[in-house]
């Protein structure tokens, strides 16, 4: 029960990850490597692919 719950919060955090610099894959790999919770925390630190960072106006 506890390894499903893992796989599957590992899974969602590679498909909220699908817009960012590593990938659904890379995602899903650092939430299994590491823990979904960490990968869901640089989630929330990572900037969506395609987005200027100096926007001049």
């Amino acid at each position: 029960m506890i390894v499903t719950l893992y796989l599957v919060l590992c899974v969602l955090s590679g498909y909220w990850g699908r817009n960012t610099f590593a990938g659904p894959v890379g995602f899903f790999l650092i939430s299994l490597l590491l823990t979904p919770f960490v990968s869901l925390l640089m989630l929330l630190l990572a900037q969506k692919k395609g987005t200027e960072q100096n926007e001049e106006v």
